[in-house]
């Protein structure tokens, strides 16, 4: 258990922020095309946005941080399957929301292998630190590998009857808006990772 805050929390904290934007967008979509009402949104958001000094509770830093991914996966995996419960064409559309997310984020264009990891890292949700997830395995100036050690998406995405394939459709969207700007592309399969130019 963490005794006082530390640039790593505020770091997670941004990290699930990000995901809480994804859903605000994905909800404000479905509302627009009348998909889903102002409603049935509301259990899906989160607009919490103040900083994480103000609300977090400091005598379980890990902990609060822990439910608080819990909480925004789930959220975010029960949002999805519920648009795309006999309606698999929106996906294009959710594909969309999550690349433009990442296009505005990126402002950076002359970013090093290493950089582009560090901001995909920055923006993308794979538990907590201490998990150990992500492990990365060669890295130069014109390339990065890494590897997923295990899955922690699927089985919030399980839970809610969804498909874990979905979660991952999306996050490679979102990788690649992020990557928009750079001279790099991602290269996924079975967990390996690779950025190249």
């Amino acid at each position: 258990m963490s005794a006082f805050l530390g640039s790593i929390h505020f770091w997670m904290y941004d990290k699930i922020q990000v995901q809480e934007e994804i859903i605000r967008r994905v909800a404000a979509a479905a509302e627009e095309k009348g998909w889903l009402t102002a409603d049935e949104t509301t259990a899906y958001k989160n607009d919490e946005t103040r900083p994480l000094n103000e609300i977090i509770d400091e005598a379980n830093i890990h902990g609060w941080l822990s439910a608080c991914i819990e909480n925004v996966e789930t959220r975010y995996a029960a949002l999805v399957t519920k648009l795309l419960a006999h309606h698999e064409e929106r996906l294009d559309m959710l594909k969309d929301i999550v690349f433009n997310l990442g296009a505005e984020k990126n402002t950076g264009t002359n970013l090093t292998a290493q950089e582009c990891y560090k901001f995909i890292d920055s923006c993308t949700l794979d538990g907590m630190p201490c998990d150990g997830v992500n492990i990365v395995t060669d890295k130069s100036e014109d390339s990065f590998t890494w590897e997923q050690r295990f899955d922690v998406h699927s089985t919030y995405w399980t839970k809610v009857g969804g498909n874990p394939e979905h979660y991952h459709d999306l996050r490679n969207h979102l990788i690649a808006g992020l990557l928009a700007k750079t001279s790099f592309s991602l290269f996924a399969e079975a967990g390996r990772y690779k950025l190249l130019a």
